[in-house]
């Protein structure tokens, strides 16, 4: 049997909506364990285990729906576009969910970028995570019907990125020393499509998302004060967008950001909002202890802490 090394899930810290446009720039962490492959001897099938479920692509199945679809897809680009063809059996075990419901992870990005290092793993070959990306983007493009790329981008590449999305690249970048941050279950999955449908934005929400995540980008390495303030600035971007559109910061939403608030903590959605992830940002680590405790004593459920869950770079 060989297993992989996990794939990671995804965080975005800036550039919401704007990240869709031709000139769109996100600033994101991969971040915990959302897929794990295993190969082992036997048919060249798929069995997947997520969300409590489990799941099987025959060979020549047609036309799988749900993660499967994304599964399918890549076994078929790697064969028409590298030749590379699944000998054994992959078993992929997906995580990602709490209580049956999706955080935001990126399940379907890490399920895509997992099948295509497998299969990769299989044929003897290893990409670098750049090539990774690039034939990730098309095959999750082609499944999700839209969306940027930063995501499976992020997933392969691992570590902190500046995604650039013309041309599509990956700029690593090293976590600021004196940033904390936590990532927390709001308790309730915001669906990407429900996403993707908000668009089109204002052209004024969508500049100030740019122009804001534009600056956090040059001062990502300066002072923590300034971080925090460019932060703050991204934050207040979304929150135009979101008094033109409530369901961007639901009830549950507002409650958590409150909660973040008495703790001095600051809030930011992570990606585009309407629930999944509720990210906390402070130059002081234990407010950010505080803050998670207190969460997780009511109940709620912590998703990453930053830098400490970041995932590694790879090469």
């Amino acid at each position: 049997m060989a297993e992989l090394p996990p794939v990671p899930g995804k965080l975005m810290l800036a550039g919401e909506y704007a990240v869709l446009r031709p000139n769109g720039v996100a600033l994101a962490v991969a971040v915990g364990e959302v897929a794990l492959a295993e190969l082992t001897d036997g048919a060249a099938d798929v069995t997947l285990h997520a969300f409590g479920q489990t799941f099987v692509l025959a060979a020549g199945t047609r036309h799988p729906t749900g993660l499967l679809g994304f599964v399918a897809r890549a076994l078929n680009w790697l064969e028409q576009h590298q030749g590379a063809r699944l000998t054994r059996h992959l078993t992929l075990h997906v995580a990602g969910a709490i209580g049956g419901a999706k955080v935001g992870l990126g399940t379907s990005a890490a399920v895509t970028v997992a099948t295509l290092r497998a299969v990769l793993h299989d044929a003897g070959t290893q990409w670098p995570a750049a090539q990774v990306a690039d034939a990730a983007r098309q095959i999750h493009g082609a499944g999700q019907g839209a969306g940027s790329g930063y995501d499976v981008t992020t997933i392969a590449h691992g570590g902190c990125i500046a995604y650039h999305r013309t041309p599509d690249r990956a700029v690593r970048l090293t976590w600021p020393t004196g940033l904390h941050g936590v990532a927390l279950f709001s308790g309730e999955p915001a669906p990407t499509q429900a996403a993707l449908d908000k668009l089109p934005m204002a052209a004024a929400h969508l500049d100030a998302m740019h122009d804001a995540a534009q600056v956090l980008l040059s001062v990502w390495q300066g002072p923590v004060a300034a971080i925090l303030d460019a932060l703050r600035a991204c934050d207040a971007a979304f929150l135009a967008a979101a008094a033109d559109d409530a369901s961007l910061v639901p009830p549950h939403v507002v409650d958590l950001r409150a909660r973040i608030a008495s703790h001095g903590c600051l809030a930011r959605a992570s990606g585009a909002g309407g629930g999944d992830c509720v990210l906390a940002f402070a130059d002081d680590a234990e407010a950010i202890a505080r803050l998670a405790i207190d969460w997780q004593s009511s109940g709620g459920h912590l998703v990453a802490l930053l830098p400490h869950d970041i995932a590694p770079e790879v090469a």
